[in-house]
Formats: structure tokens, sequence, C-alpha cells
């Protein structure tokens, strides 16, 4: 009698060598082949949605397979307006990719089964239906993600520019790594001012403006059957970090000595600085925050750091914080790092943003000018392929 085996491949679990496959309810039928082997045969295969697991364009397959010796792979086909080419994918966690489609377009997905003699089964059709619409790439968070910009002291502030933020050249780098048609969407819910209680619940940006809960905006835009990657600047707007700054850059401008501004660096960071007050408060709303998107969302999460603004220009060659006081900068940074990172849910990858970032001069230091934003752009995109 010939044994009968069930190879199961489902989003990563792979089952084999099951005997007594009648008892599932099911007698596949065996053709013989000239070999006097059996040919494998599909059972059953599914189409799975994306996943945050999923690089982009590539989705799961849920396959049941039968085989008198054993399954060692399998191969899909499209089917549009033309039958496709055959393309390999692994018995274990086996995955499709939608490169050579085009979005929101009829097609039909067929698989079939390889044994250990290079046989295949008949094509089994697993899906039919519609492609999903281009990946989203959306972006949340503060003044940083926001791409908040001010001139001159006496002008008004843009609290919001989608143009000068990170997100534009966000997405323009991921749409190079994508065929042309599946170039991604970009939307930044992010404003000035916010921290991680007004990103979960809405607020005032530092222009005067109301805004909704940034996280019912991410859960409204991220769509579940496409592909979602959203990217969050926040926490330094939950400190007394402008006030420290204030503090430190003022100091400085008049000790006019190494040692003078040492110490002001010393006294802001050891006297203003009350992050180890406000750490369980961080810690437990990056929590909520974070949690709230993975769990709403099949969204690839990251969150960004924030940069160390030593030796940055406040105007043309005057920086108001040299690198004498790199040693405070990098323990204020990593205090709030630290707190951050041990709010964050288990699927949220965290970006260091530890290169040099240039910034706006004048009233918009420290903030990232174009070229910083840039800088923080690619350093996610690192994160996001890595």
């Amino acid at each position: 009698m010939l044994n009968r085996f069930l190879s199961v491949t489902l989003g990563g679990a792979l089952f084999l060598m099951l005997p007594a496959v009648g008892a599932l309810g099911f007698t596949p039928e065996r053709e013989l082949l000239p070999d006097g082997d059996i040919r494998p045969v599909v059972v059953s295969a599914e189409l799975k949605t994306p996943g945050r697991h999923n690089r982009l364009l590539e989705a799961d397959l849920a396959i049941v397979a039968y085989d008198n010796d054993s399954v060692i792979g399998y191969e899909y086909r499209w089917r549009g307006p033309t039958i496709g080419s055959a393309h390999p994918t692994a018995l274990e966690s086996p995955t499709v990719s939608y490169r050579n489609l085009y979005p929101e377009m009829a097609y039909a997905l067929d698989v079939r089964a390889i044994d250990e003699n290079n046989h295949r089964s008949a094509w089994f059709n697993a899906w039919r239906g519609r492609t999903p619409s281009v990946p989203n790439v959306i972006v949340a968070g503060d003044s940083i993600a926001a791409g908040y910009s001010r001139r001159w002291f006496t002008g008004d502030a843009t609290c919001v520019d989608v143009d000068l933020s990170y997100g534009r050249q966000l997405a323009a780098e991921i749409a190079t790594m994508l065929p042309s048609q599946w170039a991604p969407t970009y939307t930044n819910v992010a404003w000035a001012g916010a921290g991680l209680a007004s990103v979960a619940n809405g607020g005032t940006d530092s222009c005067g403006v109301d805004h909704a809960s940034q996280l019912d905006r991410i859960r409204q835009l991220a769509s579940s059957d496409t592909w979602n990657i959203v990217v969050m600047t926040a926490g330094i707007n939950s400190t007394n970090w402008s006030d420290v700054i204030v503090s430190l850059t003022a100091d400085a401008t008049f000790s006019l000595t190494a040692s003078g501004d040492k110490h002001a660096c010393k006294s802001a960071v050891t006297d203003l600085w009350n992050i180890e007050l406000r750490q369980p408060a961080i810690t437990e709303a990056a929590s909520i925050v974070s949690t709230a998107v993975v769990s709403d969302t099949n969204a690839q999460v990251l969150w960004t750091g924030y940069y160390d603004i030593t030796d940055t220009e406040f105007t043309p060659l005057y920086r108001p914080i040299t690198g004498v006081c790199s040693d405070e900068m990098e323990y204020a940074l990593d205090a709030l790092h630290d707190a951050l990172r041990a709010g964050l849910a288990d699927d949220v990858k965290w970006v260091d943003i530890d290169v040099g970032v240039s910034t706006q001069k004048w009233a918009g230091w420290p903030h990232p000018d174009s070229q910083g934003q840039k800088t923080i752009a690619h350093r996610i995109v690192l994160a996001l392929n890595a």
C-alpha cells in the first residue's frame, strides 16, 4: 500500500508527515505517473491579506498539499489578461509577490506543489479578486515629523509642512524601491507641539490650531487590505526639554569660555532636566500609543529617536551648544530614548538617528532643515529594510 502524507504550510508553520489523510474528510485522487511515483495534489490554498511582517508587495499563502513521498516546494502564477509565468516560493512560509501586477485590478492566483522527484501537481486556484491598493506611508508625531519651520523671531511659524517633513522624502525613497505603479501614498497627521498624550487624544499645536487624535487618523488611513508604514516621532514634548534648551543656550551665550559652557550644560541637565520624574508617564504613554497602532492596524510601525544638537548652528558660525556638552547631551537623549523604548509594543521598530542632522537657523533652530529631514528619512528606510 502506498504511504500517504500531508504537507501543510500556514503562515509560516509547517506540519509534515500527517498520516491517514482519509480521516480528515477527503481522499486525494492518486495519479500514477510513468515512473511509478504519485503526482502531488494541492488540497487547499488561501492567499492572505498583507500583514505587518510582510515586505512591501508580498503576502502569505496558506497551502495544504498531499504527496506519497514529500512536498519540497510550491510555485504560483498570476492570471490576468494573460497567464503569467510560474514563480517558485518556499515550502515554509510561502509568499507571493505583486511586483509585476497593477494595483486595484482583477487577477486570479493559482498554486501547485512540487515533490522530491520534481513532479508537479495540477494548478489549484487559490484566489481571485482585485489586487490591493498602493501602500500607505503615514507619519505622525511632533514638530520634527510635521516639518515645523520658522525663519524670523518676529514672523509666524509653519507648524505643519508635509513637504518639508521627512515623510515626503521617505515616501519618495520607498517609491524608488518599487515598480512605478506601486508608488506609495503619503499622509502626514503630525503637528508641532504634540506630546504623547496629544498624539492619542488630540490638542492644539504651537500655532494655535486645534487637531483631532492622531491615533484616530491613523486608524482611518491604514487600510487592512494593503501595506501600511506608520512612522512616529514623539516624546520630547512630554518633557521640559524646551525649557532646558532655552536655559542652556542663554547661559552658554554669556559664558564665553569652554569651562563656562560645560558648567551651563551640567546645570541645565542636572537641575532642570526632570526626565527621571517623567519616565514612568512617558513609558506608559508610549505603550498606549504604540499598542493602539499595532492592535488596530496591520501597519509596520517605526518610532524614531531624536538627534544630537551639539555643534549645530543657531546662526552662521555660532553654535550655542558646543562639543564640551556632548556627555550631557548624550545622557539627556539616552534617558528619553530609554523611557520611550521601554513602552514600545514588541512589533515596533526603533530608529536611531545617530548621525549628524543639519538644522534650521535663527528662530527655527534646532529643528531639521530640508537636508536634515532627508537624513532622518534615510535612516528610517535603512531600518525598514533591516
